[in-house]
């Protein structure tokens, strides 16, 4: 028997596809998260957090993390919807430019002059903000299917 019903041809697993703008927020909310409990555990296990700025020394605090958590995919998944919405190659371009930019700026907090438990949270950090990037365009590109 067949429907000429077209939401019973759809796949039964009953999955909904959130719009981009959710997509977006999510990962940038979940990804202040994460990183909130990764300052916890850089906290916890004595990590100094203080990397030097300028000159002078800065503490990492959670105001910072929030913002630059946001920010950065906030920031960077919006433009790379943009751009898919004129070219939709820009979509998987911009999953390897979002995995390629966390591992570079992950490298970063190896050549400062930290303690190695700040520098290991930082790269924690970094990538975990990178891949949270990746898997919110996968989410974005398979409901466009």
């Amino acid at each position: 028997m067949t429907s000429s019903n077209p939401a019973a041809t759809r796949s039964a697993t009953g999955f909904r596809a959130l719009p981009a703008w959710q997509v977006v927020a999510g990962s940038a909310v979940l990804a202040a998260i994460v990183n909130l409990l990764v300052l916890l555990i850089g906290n916890a296990a004595d990590a100094s957090l203080v990397i030097e700025m300028n000159g002078e020394p800065d503490t990492i605090g959670a105001t910072d993390v929030i913002f630059m958590s946001l920010a950065a995919p906030l920031i960077g998944l919006t433009a790379v919807l943009l751009l898919a919405r004129w070219k939709p190659v820009f979509l998987p371009a911009g999953q390897i430019l979002a995995g390629a930019v966390a591992v570079l700026t992950a490298i970063g907090p190896l050549t400062m002059d930290t303690d190695g438990g700040t520098a290991a949270t930082l790269i924690v950090m970094h990538l975990s903000v990178g891949v949270l990037g990746v898997a919110a365009l996968e989410m974005i590109r398979r409901s466009r299917l």
